[in-house]
C-alpha cells in the first residue's frame, strides 16, 4: 500500500526529535502509531530508515535520503495547497458559457458586469443559442454554465436569475392592437411567427397551449426565426404576430416597432435559470460566480 502524506510528516518529526515517544507527543498520536508509520515507509522503500542508539534513534544513510526528499514533498504540498486556496479566493481565467436569447441578451450582461466589479481577473466567453443546444453543450462539457429560459434537464445544479412573462406582439397598426385585447381564438386566425425548435420560449408556449387543449398545429405558422430580435423585425413589418419574452417586447414597444396585446385566456410566466455543468474547465471561477449570485 502506498504511504500516506501523514507518514512523511511522522518521519520528519521523528528524525528531528530523534525519539519515537517525543514524536508521538508532538504529533498528538500514540507511540505505536509512530512505529506503524515508520514501518510502512520502510516496507514501501525496502530500506531501514532509523537505527537505535542509547539516546534514541538516528537516521540511516537511506533515511537521510528520504529526509531530504520528504521535506521537499511536504513543502511542495503546502505550497500547492496555498496556491489552490489563493485561486479559490482570487479566481482568474475564462468561464465558458452558452445562453438562450432572452437571458443571454438581457440578463447575463448585467450579472457579468456586477460580478466583475469584484473579480476583475475572470472573463466570460458567451455563445448565444437556444435552450436545447445550451443543454447539449453542457452535457458535452463544452461550456461551464448556461443561462436558459427552460429547463430541459433538472438533474443539474441551477439558480433562478429572473422571472419573465411571454406576451403577444402585433404590428403597431394591427386590429388587435387597436382593440387592446385578444384571446387564443384570435391568435389562431392570424399568421403566426414561431421560434425555432429547441427554443425555451417555444417550449413554454407549447406547454401553455397543451394545458388549454391546443397544440402548435392550431397556429397558422408562416415562418420560424431564431431570435426575439428577428421576430420583432418580422412583426413590425407586418409579417404576422408572435409570442415572445416581455423583456425585449417592452423595448420594442418603446421604439414604436410593435404593440403588446394582453391575451385573456393565456398567461405564460416562466423563470430564467443559470445552470452549472458537471465538467468544469474553471471550477474556481464558477464556484465564485455561484457564491456571488447566492449572496
Amino acid at each position: 500500500m502506498d504511504p500516506k502524506i501523514s507518514y512523511f510528516k511522522t518521519f520528519l518529526i521523528t528524525a528531528k526529535t530523534k525519539s519515537f515517544s517525543k514524536a508521538a507527543k508532538e504529533l498528538g498520536i500514540t507511540q505505536g502509531t509512530v512505529s506503524n508509520h515508520i514501518s510502512a515507509l520502510e516496507k514501501y522503500f525496502d530500506a531501514q530508515l532509523f537505527i537505535r542508539t542509547p539516546e534514541g534513534v538516528e537516521l540511516t544513510p537511506e533515511g537521510q535520503i528520504l529526509y531530504e526528499s520528504a521535506r521537499k514533498i511536504l513543502e511542495l504540498i503546502t505550497s500547492t495547497k496555498q496556491r489552490i486556496k489563493s485561486l479559490h479566493q482570487y479566481p482568474e481565467g475564462t468561464v465558458q458559457m452558452a445562453a438562450s436569447t432572452t437571458p443571454g441578451e438581457h440578463i447575463l450582461p448585467g450579472i457579468i458586469k456586477d460580478y466583475r466589479r469584484e473579480y476583475r481577473d475572470v472573463d466570460f466567453q458567451v455563445e448565444i443559442t437556444n435552450s436545447k443546444r445550451c443543454f447539449e453543450l453542457l452535457e458535452r462539457g463544452s461550456v461551464d454554465v448556461v443561462a436558459v429560459g427552460y429547463l430541459y434537464n433538472r438533474d443539474y445544479d441551477y439558480l433562478i436569475i429572473g422571472k419573465d412573462r411571454l406576451v403577444l406582439i402585433v404590428p403597431p397598426n394591427h386590429r388587435l392592437g387597436r382593440e387592446g385585447r385578444a384571446t387564443l381564438s384570435h391568435i389562431m386566425k392570424e399568421d403566426y411567427i414561431d421560434r425555432e425548435e429547441g427554443s425555451g420560449t417555444r417550449e413554454v408556449l407549447i406547454r401553455g397551449l397543451n394545458e388549454r387543449g391546443y397544440s402548435m398545429m392550431d397556429l397558422n405558422v408562416v415562418m420560424r426565426l431564431g431570435s426575439s430580435s428577428s421576430i420583432i423585425t418580422a412583426v413590425s413589418e407586418g409579417s404576422g404576430v408572435s409570442i415572445i419574452s416581455e423583456i425585449p417586447a417592452r423595448k420594442a414597444v418603446e421604439a414604436g416597432l410593435v404593440k403588446i396585446v394582453p391575451v385573456e385566456d393565456l398567461d405564460l410566466t416562466r423563470y430564467l435559470y443559470l445552470v452549472k455543468g458537471r465538467k468544469l474547465s474553471n471550477p474556481s471561477a464558477v464556484r465564485s460566480l455561484w457564491e456571488f449570485l447566492e449572496g
